[in-house]
């Protein structure tokens, strides 16, 4: 795997890290889901399911020739979950549009639902529930054409999906039986009056949710608002009348700007966690702020660290998560020597995540000698 410098992180209510790995091409989207961790794998392109001990306890992925995306899954209260992947397609988009590529190759977004023991109950895809046609936004005169790219999933409360499609700013609603779209706020199809918003809607956001409130919260990247500024923005949806009215906003007071990546989290003081995604000058930069729109806590890291999401959790964990400790014991002794030394022999490629966190002495990415010269000298007391 490398030392490529990645890491997933956690942060203690003292902004100390508790706990940290190297995790090269794994990690992305590391976060508590539904009382459980998950992370995406990049080398396999799945997503690992961990448990309290940080040990991986199983692992999902896409079936029907579909390759998992790492850009959000979520995981149901019933054990089930919901992937998302892309397919490509080849489409004869001059019988769509005049101008059209007769053999262009079209990127479509899919969801993949499964029931607790893995069977599919439910398959979405894009090109059959959307109209291409009415992606004016795009050139859909190119011969190769990334249509959709999702990057968030939420259960609303109905129990339908809502699917935050970044590439032509807008969210959609899905009835989760027939695969129909409910309702498009944002973006070239959108049903939705906004009001009270001086931007009138969001642009290539990220993060899309539900909140307990009732209300839509957004990380709004911005990309295309003039000047460029990234927000969240909170609407209250009349799904009758169709009105979309913003009833909270937050910029950063530097007018920061992220381009890519970005989350929001309403916590449950009604604060919000903000991740701001990559910005120019800067390197990540975590906001909390209150509901008056107080800076609480902030987090910026040096300028060459970003960062995808950022989220809170109360979550405890059953091992202290100390390095070197391979057994759970809680202690460094002769044992956990034996089993570094036995595995950096047969299988010092491709670490799992509890591998990284118990074996990974100098968090280097790497398991080497010098994980094992670390961890004698750490039982020799020096």
């Amino acid at each position: 795997m490398g030392a490529e410098p990645r890491y997933m992180a956690i942060i203690d209510s003292t902004l100390n890290p508790y706990w940290f790995v190297n995790a090269g091409q794994l990690g992305l989207d590391f976060k508590v889901n539904h009382e459980k961790i998950s992370y995406f794998d990049k080398i396999n392109k799945s997503w690992i399911i961990v448990n309290e001990y940080m040990v991986e306890v199983d692992t999902l992925e896409c079936i029907n020739g579909y390759t998992a995306d790492y850009h959000d899954m979520i995981v149901l209260p019933n054990g089930g979950y919901i992937l998302q992947a892309y397919d490509s397609i080849s489409v004869d988009m001059s019988q769509i549009i005049n101008g059209g590529n007769e053999s262009a190759l079209i990127v479509t977004l899919i969801l993949q639902e499964f029931d607790p023991n893995n069977n599919l109950i439910f398959e979405w895809d894009a090109f059959d529930h959307l109209n291409i046609a009415d992606y004016t936004n795009l050139d859909l005169t190119q011969s190769f054409i990334t249509w959709t790219h999702g990057n968030s999933i939420e259960i609303d409360n109905d129990s339908n999906i809502i699917l935050s499609n970044r590439k032509s700013s807008e969210v959609i609603k899905i009835d989760r039986i027939t695969g129909a779209v409910i309702w498009y706020l944002g973006g070239p199809n959108n049903q939705f009056t906004f009001l009270n918003d001086p931007l009138s809607g969001f642009n290539k956001q990220h993060d899309v949710r539900r909140i307990d409130n009732g209300n839509i919260m957004v990380f709004d990247n911005g990309n295309e608002h003039s000047p460029q500024l990234s927000r969240v923005v909170e609407y209250s949806l009349n799904e009758i009348n169709m009105t979309a009215e913003l009833i909270w906003e937050y910029s950063h007071p530097l007018g920061l700007f992220g381009a890519t990546m970005g989350s929001a989290q309403r916590l449950p003081n009604n604060n919000t966690l903000i991740n701001w995604g990559t910005l120019n000058n800067y390197g990540a930069i975590i906001t909390e702020v209150d509901y008056e729109k107080n800076i609480v806590m902030e987090i910026e890291y040096p300028q060459e660290i970003k960062c995808y999401k950022a989220k809170k959790y109360d979550w405890a964990f059953f091992t202290g998560l100390l390095p070197g400790d391979t057994n759970l014991d809680n202690h460094i002794d002769i044992f956990d020597l034996y089993n570094i030394s036995d595995f950096i022999r047969h299988d010092s490629e491709n670490l799992p995540l509890y591998y990284l966190c118990k074996y990974d002495l100098n968090r280097d990415g790497q398991m080497t000698g010098t994980d094992v010269e670390r961890i004698v000298i750490n039982i020799l007391g020096g």
